[in-house]
């Protein structure tokens, strides 16, 4: 199966266009570093799926856990910018969003790594 064709590559990519609109709202003081978090690894959990779709069966459920790995750094991430939002953080709004895209995109990798588990 292409990777283009995976419903949570599709999602993850849609994350990455969107979270960068997010990223240019965030205050300099936070853009440079939890920005830059944020970005590197949402390209760390668009380069998991390629990888885990790429791997061989034995490999595909180690390769899947680090999806699902991205996705919880992710929701702290975004938690975290969420609690500076005083100082020029993340939004509520924003916040809401991203919660339900990765919640969305945890369960997607989820229920991927339940099917490949042994």
């Amino acid at each position: 199966m292409s990777v283009a064709d995976l419903l949570a590559y599709q999602k993850a990519y849609e994350f990455l266009v969107w979270q960068k609109t997010v990223v240019m709202r965030l205050a300099k003081v936070h853009k440079y570093s939890l920005g830059i978090k944020i970005e590197n690894e949402t390209l760390a959990l668009l380069a998991s799926i390629v990888r885990a779709n790429m791997a061989p069966k034995v490999d595909k459920a180690r390769a899947i856990a680090e999806c699902v790995v991205s996705v919880e750094i992710l929701s702290v991430l975004f938690r975290f910018g969420h609690d500076l939002r005083e100082s020029g953080g993340i939004s509520t709004r924003h916040y809401a969003a991203a919660s339900d895209r990765l919640t969305t995109l945890g369960n997607l990798c989820g229920a991927w790594l339940k099917k490949f588990k042994i």
